[in-house]
């Protein structure tokens, strides 16, 4: 199977071209560049790498959020436009699933994307039967929370990914004995993306597949503070 994957979820945006399970091309970009510029040159470039067209590919595998607003819902757009005009099937993969399958797979594993505020995106996974599985569903959560929400862990067992230098900071206060991997070691991986995705059901509907946002944009976040209301009408978080 021919599978293209991308994730523009969170700061570093990462494609690739994954056949049977061997990786033939990888693009991981750092740059200070908006990924809305840089997505589909990326794209391009890995499949010419690859000496296939866009039309070779069999799976569109998507990171379909959380994480940065305008990032997710880039990569959604651009994978459901593929997906549509080629008629190839869709899987999204939940963007924090991607973060944990940089993890040890005999550690309980807590991918994280920092959200401002002592908050935080994250999910608890473990690997069960050689497949990584959601054992805490993923959330928009304050970091005191999702702590006490691990004390029933071994400290030694758990493993915290893609933790910024202030998650450290309160993740080690509470669980000093726990395995930290901070963002710089643990980037998003589209390769892992795309392994990720032969395990995953495609979307029934590529219409109506949609972003995991987990929380309002910031500007809807000032509209409702503001008082307004949804009059029923009106969707403020737009379907792409």
């Amino acid at each position: 199977m021919k599978i293209l994957a991308f994730d523009t979820s969170n700061k570093p945006l990462s494609v690739a071209v994954v056949v049977d399970g061997k990786t033939l091309a990888h693009i991981e970009s750092t740059e200070k560049k908006t990924h809305s510029i840089t997505i589909l040159p990326d794209i391009k470039k890995t499949l010419q790498e690859s000496n296939l067209t866009i039309k070779d590919i069999d799976l569109i595998a998507v990171a379909k959020g959380p994480g940065s607003y305008t990032g997710v819902r880039l990569a959604v757009t651009v994978a459901k436009t593929l997906a549509d005009t080629l008629d190839k099937p869709l899987v999204g993969v939940s963007s924090l699933e991607v973060l944990a399958a940089n993890g040890e797979e005999s550690h309980i594993l807590v991918p994280l994307m920092d959200a401002r505020n002592d908050n935080a995106f994250a999910g608890v996974y473990q690997v069960k039967n050689q497949k990584l599985e959601n054992i805490s569903e993923d959330r928009h959560t304050s970091m005191a929370d999702l702590l006490d929400s691990l004390q029933k862990y071994n400290q030694s067992d758990l493993e915290f990914i893609n933790a910024t230098p202030r998650l450290q900071e309160l993740i080690q206060n509470q669980f000093p004995n726990a395995k930290i991997l901070n963002s710089e070691n643990s980037l998003p991986d589209a390769a892992k993306l795309a392994k990720l995705a032969q395990t995953t059901k495609p979307v029934e509907n590529v219409d109506d597949f949609i972003p995991t946002y987990l929380r309002l944009a910031q500007a809807e976040h000032d509209w409702y503070a503001k008082g307004h209301k949804d009059d029923g009408n009106v969707s403020y978080v737009e379907e792409v």
